[in-house]
């Protein structure tokens, strides 16, 4: 059983209360507590928000963190170049393209596990090879970032508003002019303003597939 689930059901037991009493004191349905509870769906954030308040635990104890039950494997401490990561969860919402576009919508996939230096709002897949230049390849995952100011020739998630189709490239801007370039020369930029696209977020981190 996957350690969240885990969680979830530890708390719904110690809480002491029936899944009718939970669904209706965190004001969920029934049929999503049931999948829920038996790790079929992790709930979604506001659902995590409203169980986490309903059984008087923290959201870190749900997600699998905070677990102060654990014994501490050896008392020796760890070398001094060793890091030990505070991981949150980031949501990967479908596929962005590094190519010629593909539909954005908010497909959740489930949750990505990130450093906390790593101030991301939620990952994407890339599907195609126009970004190749930036290091950016067919599979990756890149991380975005929904607050940025904006910086010339920095590399954005864009989403085109005719086709409802998004893209990782990297702009810049001349007025109200965007020029979106790929880093690849096989392929051509393209040059549009603020009523043709809208940009998501800025790429702050990449995982390569083969990682």
């Amino acid at each position: 059983m996957d350690i969240r689930t885990k969680r979830l059901n530890e708390a719904f037991h110690a809480s002491g209360l029936s899944q009718s009493e939970l669904c209706e004191k965190a004001n969920i349905n029934k049929g999503a507590l049931s999948s829920y509870l038996s790790g079929r769906y992790f709930p979604k954030q506001i659902a995590l928000e409203k169980l986490s308040s309903a059984l008087n635990v923290s959201i870190s104890y749900l997600m699998g963190f905070d677990d102060s039950s654990q014994k501490k494997a050896t008392s020796r401490p760890l070398p001094s170049n060793i890091i030990t990561p505070a991981a949150y969860a980031v949501p990967i919402l479908g596929t962005v393209c590094a190519g010629s576009g593909i539909h954005c919508e908010e497909n959740f996939q489930g949750h990505f596990y990130v450093d906390h230096t790593i101030k991301a709002d939620y990952c994407l897949k890339v599907h195609g090879d126009s970004m190749v230049g930036a290091n950016i390849y067919d599979g990756d995952i890149v991380f975005i970032s929904k607050s940025y100011d904006f910086v010339q020739d920095q590399i954005y998630a864009i989403e085109r508003l005719d086709y409802n189709e998004a893209s990782l490239k990297r702009v810049t801007q001349d007025g109200d002019t965007l020029i979106l370039n790929p880093c690849n020369p096989e392929y051509h930029a393209m040059v549009t303003d603020y009523e043709e696209v809208r940009i998501i977020g800025r790429c702050v981190g990449v995982l390569h597939k083969y990682v």
